[in-house]
């Protein structure tokens, strides 16, 4: 668990994050209509070199997976909801495409994470929408993650904000703790209800909050290179996450410069 660090790791986590915002900037400078996949993996990796860090998720074997992650940045494109390998992968990005970007770094020893959606070229008005309500979702589960409110809280903010807008969540995948850990303890869900291990939000928490957002059902489907997840009704989706810090005064911030 990592419920608890010190002023140290925090100041630590916050230079970690605001590297890795810094890095989010220069990959939404770099995207372009016909850039292939593989050079954005290519670039992710000299950026994380050039803040001093290392990848997170290079090497990296969450639960269940079939052989350890190749890549530096997850590239999710269109119905592809999340954990795209982007290593080698010669898609070339094409007008009209909702990119995600999720993007793992190991700073002096704690892991910080985060995502963005960009849209390609010209987008229809349902992607400029979903893409908006992706990070308006974000933004409100990120404002129910206060002391006294529970995981289940930050589920319903989600669920309700995506709703709100015409839009749902993606149940089956959400957030995490982070830190110490890729991958830490508490789940932090989608929506409410789902009858997962409901957590207590506490104060030294440090949360990756990261609703997903689709345009059509929430049911998702696993791609055929083990870690791709794709939605069923080929909908597309898009995500923005942020390694959060719990304090007294409310949540923190980190991935932002």
């Amino acid at each position: 668990m990592n419920d608890y660090y010190n002023d140290e790791e925090i100041e630590i986590l916050r230079d970690g994050g605001k590297k890795l915002a810094w890095i989010m900037n220069e990959l939404e400078k770099y995207l372009e209509i016909g850039i292939k996949v593989e050079s954005i993996e290519k670039k992710t990796r000299e950026l994380i070199q050039e803040v001093g860090a290392t990848s997170g998720t290079i090497g990296y074997t969450p639960r269940g997976a079939p052989f350890p992650f190749p890549s530096a940045v997850c590239t999710s494109i269109d119905n592809g909801i999340a954990h795209g390998i982007s290593k080698d992968n010669k898609r070339k990005l094409k007008s009209g495409d909702v990119v995600s970007l999720d993007v793992v770094i190991k700073y002096k020893g704690l892991f910080v994470d985060t995502c963005r959606t960009y849209g390609i070229g010209d987008l229809s008005q349902e992607d400029r929408e979903l893409i908006a309500t992706a990070r308006e979702t974000t933004d409100k589960a990120i404002e129910a993650a206060i002391i006294g409110n529970t995981t289940d809280d930050i589920g319903k903010a989600s669920e309700n904000t995506a709703r709100e807008f015409g839009f749902d969540t993606i149940k089956e995948l959400g957030g995490h703790g982070v830190g110490r850990k890729v991958h830490d303890e508490p789940f932090i869900p989608n929506a409410p209800n789902l009858g997962v291990e409901v957590r207590n939000i506490k104060e030294g928490m440090v949360l990756a909050i990261e609703p997903i957002v689709t345009a059509g059902d929430w049911r998702m489907k696993e791609g055929e290179d083990g870690y791709l997840y794709l939605t069923e009704d080929e909908s597309k989706t898009a995500q923005f996450e942020e390694t959060v810090l719990i304090t007294k005064d409310g949540p923190e911030i980190l991935t932002k410069i």
